[in-house]
């Protein structure tokens, strides 16, 4: 096992069976002023092989509704309107998806105090091949997507996602205002239940942490078939997963 980051001595580990993270945590010095537990990423190597399977099905399936609405008819300006912009739609997802690559996350819920933490249920076990990054203390929470203003506002304590929308500027008339979705820094997934089924709650009505971020997807137009508008919902947020993973930075 491999730790980066924010512990006292990062490097690589060698690992016993049944060993959880704590373990090598405490082997690794512990976490440095600087460490951020909450957003640790924990990555492992055949999560990253199922993800990808399911990456690359995901980008198969989009690739066939894009020939499907290639075919379907240009009767009038708005529905050529309409089309062009589900291609456009379409082959922007496609992009984002081959742009970043699973990395196998698995989400942990890690605590500063080691101690409290360990032999918990969320203190996983470890296995051969695993990294571990534990990053520097975020100060601010990403806005992206469908906004005025996509930027990283400054972090305030108890704030809900629906403020730091407001501070980038609000939602565009392109949002999906009911399928905004909030990722956590640890990697979990606040979504309305109604749209993909993660959550039961209001991710806007949410307290958020440092590191959070939220993603305002863009509205699917309404051509084509059910299933190109549940693809393409599911590839904005498999993109944005992905990419979250990629602000981090040991």
């Amino acid at each position: 096992m491999t730790v980066r980051g924010e512990v006292q001595h990062p490097g690589p580990f060698g690992i016993r069976p049944g060993e959880r993270v704590s373990s090598v945590l405490e082997r690794a010095g512990g976490f440095s002023s600087q460490a951020y537990p909450y957003g640790a990423v924990l990555m492992r190597r055949d999560v990253r092989e199922l993800e990808m399977n399911a990456r690359t099905e995901m980008i198969r399936r989009l690739k066939e509704e894009e020939v499907h609405l290639r075919a379907l008819p240009e009767v009038d300006p708005d529905q050529k309107n309409a089309k062009l912009t589900a291609l456009g739609e379409t082959e922007t997802t496609i992009q984002q998806l081959q742009a970043n690559p699973p990395v196998g996350r698995v989400v942990i819920h890690l605590q500063h105090d080691l101690r409290a933490w360990r032999n918990t249920s969320s203190d996983v076990m470890i296995r051969d091949g695993d990294v571990l990054v534990v990053p520097k203390k975020a100060d601010y929470i990403t806005v992206n997507g469908q906004v005025f203003n996509p930027t990283a506002v400054s972090y305030r304590p108890g704030r809900s996602a629906k403020w730091y929308l407001s501070q980038a500027g609000g939602m565009t008339q392109l949002a999906n205002k009911k399928a905004v979705f909030v990722i956590r820094a640890d990697g979990s997934v606040l979504a309305a239940k109604n749209n993909s089924g993660f959550w039961s709650g209001d991710p806007l009505n949410t307290s958020l942490r440092a590191g959070d971020s939220i993603v305002v997807p863009e509205v699917a137009p309404r051509i084509g078939t059910r299933n190109w508008q549940n693809l393409f919902q599911a590839g904005q947020l498999a993109a944005s997963a992905a990419l979250a993973v990629a602000y981090i930075h040991p």
